[in-house]
């Protein structure tokens, strides 16, 4: 199982339509604990969130897992479905791809 992460844009009429995916846009589930960890966000899977209240945590996800890797390594599963590199790269792919987008920040939204 995985998560489905996707940059969403608000509908003026409600609901939201998926603007783009990361390339990465699929982790594991055995990175859950992981990346709640590294970024200090509980997030709740298959929620949506607005980017201008995650992208720090996002950041900060990306900093403890470049810098301080020995630190998550507890987190990775012994069968190795997700390791403290794939954790990185997803969140480095997610930053990037809300970094694209031509959308205000303030306009977009994560569904995690």
């Amino acid at each position: 199982m995985s998560y489905d992460l996707e940059i969403l844009g608000k509908l003026e009429g409600g609901g939201y339509v998926c603007v783009d995916t990361p390339e990465h846009s699929s982790p594991t589930y055995n990175l859950g604990t992981m990346f709640r960890k590294a970024m200090k966000w509980d997030f709740k899977q298959g929620n949506i969130y607005k980017v201008t209240d995650v992208f720090g945590h996002i950041k900060h996800g990306i900093r403890e897992l470049k810098n301080h890797p020995e630190k998550y390594r507890q987190y990775e599963p012994e069968n190795k479905w997700g390791t403290v590199e794939t954790a990185f790269v997803t969140l480095e792919t997610l930053r990037e791809c809300i970094l694209e987008q031509e959308i205000e920040r303030k306009h977009l939204y994560l569904r995690w």
